[in-house]
Formats: structure tokens, sequence, C-alpha cells
């Protein structure tokens, strides 16, 4: 649980919310961030999986902006919002990121772990260069705002944190997401020779599937 109010008003001002914007919110938790969010958006829509938190901030959260759901936000669709915002269990980063790929929004102000927003912008041939790297590189314009210590976490996790923005630039069909999946379970194979299979003819030279620039890897997961 974030428990330091001054990197939660940094987050906030990161955010820049206007009066007319409508906030979707994954990962309600104990509604620390909700309710900050309830006083600067036209409304939230704030997703929580777990059943005793979505029920602990109904009883909590008493703003007439808000909507309370408890589903798993990732699994749903067609939903309508200007801002993402997000400080939802490490785990889930993933499935944000890739759920994100396939929106239509503004801008989205997410925390994640140091190492994973590392990853999202690592380069062709780093050793954290993944599928994950590809899809965010490709999609969105990533900057890192700010690190969060531990020490603003109440219990402290084991991990460094990390504040970051996204700007969507492009949009791709949930399929292009699985695809590049499946292309890094092959990042070591050549290039040219998965590209063949998927009907892309073209010469990659020596360089493997974790070798190509985004554009190209994008190119040859929407062919498969």
């Amino acid at each position: 649980m974030l428990a330091d109010r001054r990197v939660l008003g940094r987050i906030l001002d990161a955010a820049g919310i206007g009066k007319g914007e409508t906030v979707l919110e994954a990962g309600t938790g104990h509604g620390i961030l909700t309710a900050e969010l309830c006083r600067v958006a036209k409304s939230v829509v704030s997703y929580e999986v777990d059943k005793n938190l979505n029920q602990r901030a109904r009883a909590q959260l008493q703003f007439q902006n808000l909507e309370l759901v408890n589903a798993d936000l990732f699994r749903t669709k067609n939903l309508h919002f200007d801002v993402f915002a997000s400080n939802l269990p490490y785990s889930r980063s993933r499935d944000a990121i890739e759920w994100l790929a396939v929106q239509k929004f503004s801008r989205a102000i997410v925390m994640v772990q140091e190492e994973f927003a590392d990853k999202l912008v690592a380069k062709p041939g780093d050793k954290n260069y993944r599928a994950i790297s590809a899809l965010a590189t490709h999609c969105f314009a990533i900057e890192k705002l700010f690190s969060v210590r531990r020490e603003s976490f109440e219990p402290q996790p084991k991990v460094e944190s990390a504040v970051i923005r996204i700007i969507p630039v492009y949009t791709v069909p949930k399929q292009t997401v699985t695809n590049l999946n499946l292309l890094f379970s092959k990042r070591n194979k050549k290039a040219t020779t998965v590209a063949a299979k998927a009907g892309i003819k073209t010469d990659f030279g020596s360089k493997r599937i974790g070798q190509l620039i985004p554009s190209d890897l994008v190119k040859i997961a929407e062919s498969m």
C-alpha cells in the first residue's frame, strides 16, 4: 500500500487530470489513489478483482462520480476512458501494458517495478529485450517520471518502483499481442526463416528474432 502522500501528489500532478475527463483505474486496493482521482476527475471507474477489497471500498468511498467494479479489468472490452491510472500488483504489469496496447485513450500514469520499466524501453539485442519491450516501444511513447523508494510503502516491498507516463501512438489487434509473444518463444531463431513462414520475404541477414526492431516484429506478428 502506498503510504507516502507526497508520492501520491506527484502521481496526480503527472496525470494532469481535467474536470471533464474520465479516469479508469486498475486495482482499487485500499482506495488511497481512488479517492484522490475522484476529487479531480469528472468520473472514475475503478476495477478490483478481489471481492473483499471491493466491498471495503464500497463502504469507505462515498463519491457520486465513482463507479466500483468487482472484475478483472484486463478481461473487459469496449470501455471508454481518457486517462488510465494504476498502482496495481506488479504481477499484473504485463497484463496492463498488453491490454492498453489495444485500447484508445489519452494517456496513462502507472506505477511499476523499476526493473519492468527498464524492460519496457529495452533496445533490440539487449539482454532484457522481450515481446513486451517491442510492443511497448511500438505502441507507446513511454517516459519514466520518477523512482519511488521502498519506504513509501507499507509494508515495504523487496523491489524498487517507478512511475511512468504512457502516451499511445499506435493500437494493435489483440491477436498481434499474442503473436508477438509467440515470436519471442523463438527469439534465438533466424528472423529471415521465421518471417518466411509468416509469408514475409524479407532478408534480415544474420539477425535473430530478438534483434529485430519493433516495427519489423509487429509486421511479422500481424502476418502470422
